[in-house]
């Protein structure tokens, strides 16, 4: 019948095949959406977290708590080895292919279970080395030792959620890193309440723990119904043929995630360690850090939420376009571009108008934060296209050119921190963020392009989106002119409103013309 339909009515068929591909971007777009608002409510709840901690303990304190999270998050990739991206990849090319993907399932969680063990053992073993020798804080020996406890959870978890991603049940995954997020920082609040004089590192560290065992269980949870009730095809021609096959596919994976936190933990180490070598005193030289950490970055990476939930479904996107070949890589690589390019160019806008003054409420104790968020804000299209690209190579199987390239990325940042800090101090470290994220990323654009063979749209990429940016950030500040107050939350809020709206409605209706377009032809 579909030969039939082929042949008859060509134009019927082409014309079915964009509808196809048409209620797929809209798929694409309504999971984008849920996972972003859910990302920003996250993020807002950590950075207000994080403000409120700065009042009380002081900015230090939150340097010393994000260094806390940042060998977590190191040590997390060491144990899981890159597993969420993995399995995300495996379960979609297994889905396209009609593929066994309960076997891909029991290769990823045997993999992530041996992995995690290792490295759980390895940092409960060497828990004071590396307090004293690594991090410096030899504090922080017990609270590594907790940390150690969460790893093989955490990993398992994290398979179990590429699997969901692979699958595009994003719900489960959505609500799993909620419900993490709220335990862990119930525990942190209540541990601070009835044990006002517990070791603030061992607090941390509980609160991180609890949060990844906790939501270890969910996923398990939903992942022993999936297995239980879902009725998957039988495969007749499996893509992950053997355990062997599997290693050798996911050892790219696993080594462009290694690099990757190799180069990170160099980059966070370097940091501190320049700022305290420019700087008058430790005090200068974390609190510096514990704003650019835990203020700057996550006030940078908050609105990028919709990056990072678009980049988690563009991995099995990506697979599964590169799997089924023909028209469909160019296809996905457009209409991702367009929607990535379109809305980093607006929020750069927005900080370049009103980062000043957000920043100012974020932080108005020290105009560092405000001044660092404008300074920023031309090089913002570059760090959200990061996300974007990231994505969508891992999907399209380029893991050498990704490690590759992040090597080359860090090695930039790192050289520029060395040689910027000692300088102009603190702004040397914006620096090594517009020299790393410009070149590096100017080159995925380049290799995302040729691997898809996919053109490079000015209009659709760049001037068109500068253009909308222009005039929602106008609107914005027409905004404030009408209230009387600009300095307030309030009327910064409105302002930024004001520009949201209009940016919606510009965007709206050309993907409504678009649909409508597509539908009228079907």
């Amino acid at each position: 019948m579909r030969t039939g339909i082929t042949s008859g009515c060509p134009e019927k068929a082409v014309n079915m095949n964009k509808k196809i591909c048409s209620d797929r971007y809209d798929a694409v777009t309504r999971d984008t959406v849920l996972l972003t608002v859910l990302s920003m409510i996250l993020q807002a709840l950590g950075i207000f977290f994080n403000a409120k901690l700065s009042e009380t303990a002081g900015t230090a304190a939150v340097g010393v708590m994000s260094l806390i999270f940042s060998f977590f998050s190191c040590i997390m990739i060491l144990a899981n080895g890159n597993i969420f991206v993995s399995t995300s990849r495996f379960i979609s090319e297994e889905t396209e292919g009609g593929g066994d993907i309960r076997r891909v399932m029991r290769y990823s969680l045997t993999f992530s279970a041996l992995l995690s063990g290792t490295f759980a053992a390895i940092s409960y073993l060497l828990s004071d080395t590396i307090a004293v020798d690594i991090l410096k804080y030899p504090d922080l020996g017990k609270a590594v030792r907790i940390l150690s406890f969460s790893l093989i959870p955490a990993a398992a978890g994290s398979c179990i959620k590429g699997y969901f991603h692979g699958l595009r049940r994003i719900k489960v995954p959505m609500w799993g890193d909620f419900s993490e997020f709220i335990f862990k920082w119930l525990c942190m609040g209540t541990l601070l309440m009835l044990f006002p004089k517990m070791n603030f590192y061992v607090i941390t560290a509980s609160s991180v723990c609890a949060g990844e065992v906790f939501s270890f269980f969910l996923y398990l949870f939903r992942f022993a119904s999936s297995m239980k009730n879902d009725c998957f095809p039988a495969a007749e021609k499996p893509v992950m043929s053997s355990g062997k096959m599997y290693m050798k596919m996911n050892l790219p994976i696993v080594l462009s995630g290694y690099v990757q936190m190799i180069m990170s933990a160099a980059n966070e180490a370097i940091v501190p360690a320049a700022l305290l070598k420019y700087s008058s005193s430790s005090d200068t030289a974390l609190s510096q850090y514990g704003m650019f950490e835990a203020m700057i970055i996550p006030a940078v990476f908050f609105p990028s939420a919709a990056m990072a939930s678009m980049s988690n479904i563009m991995i099995p996107e990506a697979a599964a376009a590169m799997k089924s070949g023909g028209k469909r890589p160019r296809e996905l690589v457009h209409n991702s571009f367009k929607k990535a390019f379109s809305y980093s160019f607006f929020i750069a806008g927005l900080f370049l108008v009103f980062g000043e003054r957000a920043g100012h409420i974020i932080c108005p104790s020290d105009s560092l934060v405000g001044q660092s968020l404008k300074i920023l804000a031309p090089v913002i299209p570059f760090i959200y296209l990061e996300i974007i690209l990231e994505g969508i190579l891992k999907g399209m199987g380029r893991q050498n050119f990704c490690t590759i390239n992040s090597l080359a990325e860090y090695i930039i940042r790192i050289s520029c921190v060395i040689i910027f800090v000692g300088i102009y101090g603190f702004y040397g470290v914006i620096i090594s963020y517009y020299a790393s994220n410009c070149a590096s990323n100017i080159v995925r654009i380049i290799v995302v392009c040729r691997t898809s063979h996919a053109p490079f749209k000015l209009w659709d990429y760049i001037f068109r989106p500068l253009t909308v940016s222009a005039i929602c950030c106008t609107c914005g500040v027409i905004m404030g002119k009408l209230l009387p107050e600009t300095e307030s939350t309030a009327a910064v809020s409105l302002q930024i409103s004001a520009a949201a709206f209009v940016y919606y409605l510009l965007v709206s209706d050309h993907k409504i013309s678009e649909r409508k377009a597509i539908r009228s032809h079907t």
